[in-house]
């Protein structure tokens, strides 16, 4: 496989996607939380904040970088990118 910005951009996406899910079945995997005992939401948060990160950076510099898409194409991944990054900051981390 060749390593081009195109198939490093879809490898990030595809990890952070990932790294989304196993950061959702962990939280069922390591029980629930209580007020003592707060490692499963600790640990869940980190691999889908990690996640969404993988994926908002990927998008964002795939708009910018990647040679080959039409400029819509480029616009999209950009303002997906934003969108996703917005939704980490102010609606993710707070859950």
């Amino acid at each position: 496989m060749e390593f081009n910005k195109k198939n490093l951009m879809i490898l990030g996406i595809f990890f952070g996607v990932m790294l989304y899910f196993i950061g959702l079945g962990s939280y069922i995997a390591l029980g629930p939380s209580t007020e003592d005992y707060d490692l499963p939401r600790q640990v869940s948060s980190v691999l889908k904040l990690s996640g969404m990160g993988l994926i908002c950076i990927s998008m964002i510099v795939g708009g910018f970088f990647i040679e080959g898409f039409d400029k819509d194409a480029k616009v999209l991944l950009l303002i997906f990118g934003l969108i996703f990054l917005l939704l980490n900051i102010f609606i993710i981390s707070y859950s």
